[in-house]
């Protein structure tokens, strides 16, 4: 509960290690965990802003890890990498990207490779498209999940749509509730709350069946990588990071910052997402031009396809691996 540790995979060649960088300027944590250190790279990009994931994701790659050397990453200001002391002029996009390179370009290094795969989920996957766009040399496939094209689209879209399912429902407190708390953006945490109730009661959250917050908040309980204050950091981060940089994202659209990229994508989208509905990020992928890609559609997910599907996902990933 007072000391940071990740179980050894018991194999002649794995990796099992939590590794604090100075990455930035910034002591930034990694998850690195594999079968086989010769195998390929896949490198996990976090939502939120502020959702690390160091804290529960072991229990969710153990597959993957046979076949790749996964890394999990806890960005700047989130997770394991929050501090009071990180300057807020740090918390913008072009610096995460930067962060970003640095930690594909470590990776790189540290175990002899060219390229890694490369994986951004939420708000993970702006600076994921980011990423291959500015260095696609770095990379070999690019899985997008629940990609965001404009967070302003997205909230403006998912409060219409919740909006709309609560007067379908005939749910006067969500009609009022929505209608009191008016169109985004919004200036302060409760309003977003307010829609947050909604996304999760109506099933378009974080998981089309509700479960997985509970999930998640059991296996960061039972983390080895996580302290008891880290748990208590983890939420700290995520006010920070959300707070931060919320203008910002909500000024950047990535259909006027990239038209083509050098490295394959593939979109993993939750048929019941509400936080990021697809229309958006469907017009994006439509005139987006790519060596390959390919849009794939979770039947029973909402925000999460990648964990409310998980055999799903697996298989997916590890076949474009097999390709």
């Amino acid at each position: 509960m007072f000391s940071r540790s990740t179980p050894t995979i018991v194999s002649e060649n794995a990796v099992s290690e939590l590794k604090r960088l100075n990455i930035g300027g910034v002591n930034q944590w990694l998850l690195i965990r594999g079968e086989n250190k010769n195998n390929p790279i896949l490198l996990m990009i976090h939502g939120g802003p502020g959702a690390a994931q160091i804290g529960f994701n072991r229990e969710y790659q153990q597959e993957l890890e046979k076949h790749f050397i996964v890394v999990n990453w806890d960005q700047r200001g989130a997770g394991l990498s929050y501090s009071k002391k990180i300057p807020m002029g740090t918390m913008n996009v072009e610096q995460f990207l930067n962060d970003a390179i640095e930690v594909t370009a470590y990776l790189n290094k540290e175990y002899q490779k060219e390229k890694i795969f490369l994986l951004g989920h939420s708000w993970g996957s702006i600076l994921g498209l980011l990423a291959i766009n500015k260095h696609p040399e770095h990379f070999f496939h690019y899985f997008g999940v629940s990609q965001v094209v404009s967070m302003r689209l997205a909230e403006e879209l998912s409060y219409d749509l919740v909006l709309e399912m609560a007067r379908e429902l005939n749910n006067v407190k969500a009609i009022q509730e929505l209608s009191e708390i008016g169109k985004p953006p919004w200036g302060k945490l409760k309003h977003d709350k307010v829609h947050q109730k909604y996304l999760e009661l109506f099933g378009g959250g974080i998981s089309h069946d509700g479960k997985l917050v509970k999930e998640f908040v059991k296996n960061l309980l039972m983390s080895k990588e996580y302290t008891f204050f880290d748990m208590v950091r983890h939420v700290k981060g995520q006010l920070f990071s959300m707070k931060a940089m919320i203008k910002e994202l909500r000024e950047l659209d990535l259909k006027d910052v990239i038209q083509k990229v050098e490295v394959p994508v593939t979109f993993i989208m939750g048929k019941y997402d509400l936080t990021v509905p697809h229309s958006p990020t469907q017009e994006f992928f439509n005139q987006l031009e790519a060596p390959s890609k390919e849009w794939i559609t979770f039947e029973n997910s909402a925000h999460s396809p990648n964990y409310e599907e998980l055999e799903k996902f697996t298989g997916i990933v590890l076949e474009r691996l097999n390709r």
